[in-house]
């Protein structure tokens, strides 16, 4: 009999996200080619189904609020322990009766299990929780842990990643955070690294640098100018158009990448073009055939560099920092990122100027990397494979190799350092605290509507007619007793 796998992936959300899409189908090719049936989970089945090929069940959407997420996760536990009962129509009822026809459960790699995305973390904790309670494996794939967590989420995490069979987590500082809190996990790559292209649409030249540039905001949002100039000077230096990929968005609208980048092309003079949002396939081809990457998304970068392409990272806080530079440092690149506010320093320029004119040792280098990356891969789902089939396995799943470090040569790197230190540590202190504040928040939200509710039903009492006789009885007898 074939096994049937379920894997939960940030799929079929109301804004398209290529990356997302881009990791879950990573997940569902690697299981397939393994001879498993694959049952993908989705907030919009339909479309799933249609973009995968694939049978799709309904996802457990949690609330955002932090009070609401945690009670929600405690009334699905008491649910599973049998100590409480859902109401008839909770969609944890329907995940339930899903999972059971399934042998295996796999949570697709991501950067949601932290409290910047509690909503996503306590979604991962239920299901697990409902797949444990129906004896089926887990493993966790492909994952950044943090930066910032509540006290609250960390206890969830670690219980999360404790039911799983194996957990592979895509930098050094999740594996270390992993350790911190006592959880095996093995440090790997992104899931997507080795996803297989689409067709790919026309570009302007057969060669060209592609841009993918998350809305900025804030102070931030003056920066606009200063990178279409300098993609102005890198044209000047290569003459190659650029070629804008929207990650996320809605096709064709604006909104989200696509106005990002019509902002940056407003203060161009150079070639270029404005790409609607492709499916991940699509965008993953279309992204590794550029001869130079420069973006403040992550997987970007994981489509480049598995396809030996030269990439430039721009992190806009701790969060972009964590995930850009641990992905760039898995194939020794780590310096290539610079802080967003470098652009301001006059840091960019000669970054982009430096892996242009080393375009060749860079490409060179990636392609030396590539082999022990792609075998890695391979042996991580062979062992994922065989934890579903109660399968021998050569080995158990082992942390990357190290790999040789390419380092930056211009001063800019060391500037970048130095601004990057300051910068992220003031990201990540404000992160946190928001985290922080966000929880309080919500708990005194709700006490808030707690009191009310009880001032309500106090107000409701005391004008009923039950409790107006009564007290009418009361001073009658009152006066009785008066006499």
């Amino acid at each position: 009999m074939t096994l049937r796998i379920a894997v939960l992936a940030d799929l079929g959300q109301d804004t398209y996200h290529a990356g997302d899409e881009a990791m879950g189908h990573a997940a569902a090719d690697e299981l397939r080619s393994r001879g498993l049936q694959v049952l993908m989970l989705s907030r919009n089945p339909q479309q799933t189904e249609r973009l995968f090929g694939l049978d799709a069940a309904p996802a457990l959407a949690f609330p955002w609020p932090p009070a609401e997420r945690e009670d929600y996760l405690r009334r699905i536990r008491a649910h599973l322990a049998g100590s409480a009962e859902l109401p008839a129509g909770d969609p944890a009822l329907g995940l339930i009766s899903e999972l059971g026809k399934c042998d295996g459960l796999v949570i697709a790699g991501g950067g949601n299990l932290n409290s910047r995305y509690g909503w996503l973390l306590y979604e991962r904790a239920a299901v697990v929780a409902i797949a444990r309670s129906l004896n089926m494996p887990v493993v966790v794939s492909g994952q950044t842990l943090g930066p910032q967590l509540s006290a609250a989420d960390t206890v969830v995490l670690a219980d999360l990643l404790r039911a799983a069979e194996l957990t592979s987590v895509r930098e050094q500082s999740s594996a270390e955070l992993a350790r911190r809190i006592g959880v095996p996990a093995v440090r790997g790559v992104d899931d997507a690294s080795f996803l297989s292209g689409g067709r790919t649409f026309d570009p302007p030249e057969p060669r060209y640098v592609a841009v993918t540039i998350s809305p900025l905001s804030g102070s931030m949002e003056n920066l606009y100018a200063l990178l279409g100039a300098e993609l102005d000077a890198l044209h000047r230096q290569t003459g190659l158009p650029v070629l804008f990929l929207s990650h996320v968005g809605i096709g064709d609208e604006d909104g989200w990448d696509k106005s990002a980048h019509a902002r940056i092309a407003e203060s161009m003079s150079s070639p270029f073009r404005l790409m609607p949002v492709l499916t991940a396939r699509e965008t993953a081809a279309l992204t590794a055939g550029a001869s130079l990457i420069v973006t403040s998304r992550y997987h970007p970068a994981v489509f480049g560099l598995s396809r030996s392409v030269p990439v430039v990272g721009l992190a806009v806080d701790d969060y972009s920092a964590v995930r850009l530079k641990g992905v760039l440092a898995n194939w020794g690149l780590e310096d290539f990122v610079l802080p967003l506010p470098g652009l301001q320093e006059g840091l960019l320029s000669p970054a982009l100027t430096e892996v242009w004119e080393r375009r060749e040792e860079v490409s060179a280098h990636l392609s030396t990397v590539l082999p022990a990356r792609n075998r890695w891969s391979k042996q991580w789902w062979d062992g994922v494979t065989a934890v579903f089939s109660d399968r021998a396995v050569s080995g158990p799943p082992q942390d990357l190799p190290p790999v040789p470090v390419f380092r930056a040569a211009g001063q800019w790197a060391a500037s970048a350092r130095v601004l990057g230190e300051k910068f992220y540590a003031q990201s990540a202190m404000a992160a946190q605290s928001e985290v922080e504040e966000d929880r309080l928040g919500s708990y005194l939200a709700q006490a808030h509507g707690e009191l009310a509710s009880l001032r309500d039903e106090h107000r409701r009492l005391v004008n009923s007619r039950t409790v107006r006789t009564a007290l009418s009885l009361h001073r009658v007898y009152a006066k009785l007793r008066r006499r």
